[in-house]
């Protein structure tokens, strides 16, 4: 066999068929499902079709059954109680650990082909409502999801409200989608009169994983909440961030030739988005949430401050702080990290060389002493705020690199100063930091400017 044929991502099902021939079995009814069944589908329709990712299996036994034949091909890999309880059970397949999940509706007397089906209609949305059966290679496609996704629409199986009451994380996900895939979103879903607080019932890190692959899988994660606002979710999930999309300024013109505090943000992240895309996820997910959190200040001005918003950058702190506690699986330590200094510290970091150098000492000492403090990234955020405004796309990246060069060197010069032979000098504490502080103000006086 073609060693190209056994990519499980150009070719599942020949992967799956050689890898696991017991999973063959027509009794088993194993299917190929989620967006790899997709792809399948439209590679045989010609049609350009989806990046697949993990890969997803579905079969006709329950969750008992399925471990006991798992276990006697030696392929069964453990797994957490929350997938158990969802039927779903996890199997090595060469070099993938697969997850395999009981057709979720039907029952077991069902002809087979009508179980396949039924299952489909209990999916969220038709593209995502396609079967590849692992016996025959056939397509199952009841609810025209290839046909769908070949007019470019986010369409739900079914009626809408049934589908988000089932599991309301799909509100969020057909928005997603929708932008990801740069598809129309049905009517029906942009129409729903249900109340938000169905979010509530969730899982709060549901609700972060969403929000996580609009930040990371979208071209604009800002027109995703855009439209979250528009259908009044964000108020509700997130209202720190929708205080940005109310129509506000962004500044004095002057400052702000884009206007709108909303179109800045919808900017800076485009920006941003398209700018990280050489970063791993872990580092690419920081920049976009601080450049997602850095004005959030600006959306308690007061009424008689306004085009101005002065303060903005210590005001968005705490209101940052709220927003992360409340989805905790959205920002790690270093994410918030970096997100709180980019709130903090964005409008700073562009005049560095306007500051005395005292003041430039007591920055690198309260904000970038840790050898581990993200520069790149923490420069990144910064130059996407310039990169946000009507007609400065291109001054983002000089600004990037000039950020980041006077940041470095201003670690250059702190680091020079040899506080451990400073130290034995002293006998106090503060005696010591205080010439610490001097050291390296004079360091920065003879080298930064």
């Amino acid at each position: 066999m073609n060693p190209g044929e056994l990519d499980p991502h150009r070719d599942p099902l020949a992967y799956v068929r050689h890898h696991a021939p017991w999973l063959c079995a027509a009794e088993l009814g194993t299917c190929i499902v989620g967006s790899h069944a997709l792809a399948i589908a439209c590679r045989r329709a010609s049609v350009a079709g989806p990046t697949p990712k993990d890969l997803d299996l579905a079969w006709a036994l329950d969750v008992d059954t399925g471990r006991a034949v798992l276990e006697q091909h030696g392929a069964f890999v453990p797994t957490t109680t929350g997938n158990l309880d969802r039927g779903t059970l996890a199997v090595r397949v060469g070099d993938l650990r697969v997850e395999l999940t009981t057709l979720r509706a039907g029952t077991p007397s069902m002809p087979l082909h009508q179980r396949i089906e039924c299952d489909l209609e209990a999916r969220d949305m038709t593209c995502g409502a396609v079967a590849i059966e692992v016996s025959t290679g056939k397509v199952h496609d009841p609810q025209h999801g290839l046909a769908d996704w070949r007019a470019r629409k986010v369409v739900p199986v079914g009626d809408v409200r049934a589908r988000v009451e089932e599991h309301p994380v799909r509100w969020l996900r057909y928005y997603r989608k929708a932008r990801e895939w740069g598809f129309e979103l049905d009517r029906s879903v942009r129409k729903l009169a249900l109340s938000p607080t169905l979010f509530d019932a969730l899982p709060r890190e549901a609700v972060a994983t969403e929000l996580r692959a609009a930040l990371l899988q979208c071209d604009s994660p800002g027109r995703f909440f855009v439209e979250l606002f528009e259908a009044n979710l964000l108020q509700h999930l997130l209202p720190e961030l929708a205080l940005q999309f109310d129509g506000r300024s962004a500044g004095p013109q002057r400052w702000h030739p884009e206007l709108s505090q909303g179109l800045h943000l919808v900017l800076s992240l485009e920006w941003a988005a398209e700018h990280s895309r050489g970063l791993d996820d872990r580092d690419r997910l920081a920049v976009l949430v601080a450049v997602l959190c850095h004005d959030l200040g600006k959306g308690y001005t007061r009424d008689h401050e306004l085009p101005s918003h002065p303060g903005h950058e210590g005001l968005g702190l705490a209101p940052l702080a709220t927003m992360l506690d409340r989805f905790p699986g959205l920002a790690d330590q270093r994410c918030r990290w970096l997100a709180a200094k980019v709130c903090e510290l964005h409008l700073l970091a562009r005049r560095l060389r306007e500051l005395r150098p005292g003041t430039l000492a007591s920055l690198y000492d309260q904000h970038f002493r840790a050898k581990d403090s993200p520069l790149q990234l923490f420069a990144l955020a910064v130059a996407a705020d310039v990169a946000g405004r009507l007609g400065e796309a291109a001054s983002g990246e000089p600004e990037r690199v000039r950020v980041l060069s006077e940041l470095q060197q201003l670690r250059t010069c702190c680091e020079s100063v040899d506080a451990t032979s400073l130290r034995a000098q002293f006998d106090d504490v503060e005696a010591f930091k205080a010439a610490l502080h001097a050291a390296r103000a004079r360091a920065i006086a003879a080298s930064f400017f």
